[in-house]
């Protein structure tokens, strides 16, 4: 259901931002979204069980494994950057990408994985969570994206969510993804685009992100994962 209300609201975002001729409505959209999203939680008592807390001390010494996806945030600006840009524009770019990497760390690393966690086997549901997070990114085509343009932010995104969902299971916090999430997609707002240069970072982020993913498989394999696999909290009722 999230997701469904997210889709609708960046498309939404999108169509009266381009009527009233302002760039910054889906950012604004997906903020009160965002503050939404975190009043429901809280009602619940859900944010930490949905990984909304601080990394944990006893797994603090895990977070070194965040290191390689935060190296490969900034591999895009050794295309260059945009043209054209202003300060409006990186301020906008800002808060969205804010928004955005909040909510879909949330959506993907909290409700779903935790929901398949509930229901069977945890790499099983890591990367259920990581594809379905990869193959979500489809709907850019309605924005306007190219079929290639698609199908390599496809192949980036699936390995970056099973790596991503791997360290919130070490973790047990959705924090760092964030941070990571909002970094990597404003670098690929600011940077430059081409064909070649995105199929050069693909291709990098591939070479990185597939070694990178079993160093973490065996990794839980001999920690464990920082939440148990417990059912989540239910609303109170008066």
């Amino acid at each position: 259901m999230w997701i469904v209300i997210y889709i609708v609201a960046v498309n939404v975002g999108d169509y009266v931002g381009e009527i009233l001729g302002f760039p910054g409505m889906t950012s604004v959209v997906l903020v009160g979204l965002s503050i939404a999203l975190l009043v429901y939680l809280r009602a619940g008592r859900r944010l930490a069980f949905y990984g909304i807390r601080p990394v944990q001390p006893k797994t603090l010494p895990l977070t070194v494994f965040y290191i390689p996806l935060f190296a490969i945030a900034f591999l895009q600006y050794g295309k260059g950057f945009a043209a054209n840009l202003n300060w409006q524009t990186v301020i906008f770019a800002i808060i969205l990408v804010a928004a955005v990497g909040f909510i879909e760390e949330l959506l993907f690393r909290g409700f779903l994985l935790q929901a398949l966690r509930t229901r069977g086997n945890l790499t099983r549901a890591i990367v259920i969570s990581g594809v379905t997070f990869g193959v979500g990114h489809i709907v850019n085509l309605l924005r306007g994206y190219s079929l290639t343009d698609q199908a390599l932010q496809l192949a980036g995104a699936i390995l970056i969510g099973i790596a991503l969902a791997y360290c919130v299971v070490l973790t047990g916090s959705i924090l760092l993804g964030v941070v990571f999430h909002a970094l990597f997609n404003l670098s690929g707002t600011l940077s430059a685009h081409s064909a070649v240069g995105d199929t050069i970072a693909v291709g990098i982020i591939a070479i990185v992100m597939i070694p990178y993913i079993l160093i973490l498989r065996r990794r839980l394999a001999t920690a464990g994962p920082a939440i148990p696999t417990i059912a989540a909290p239910t609303l109170r009722t008066p």
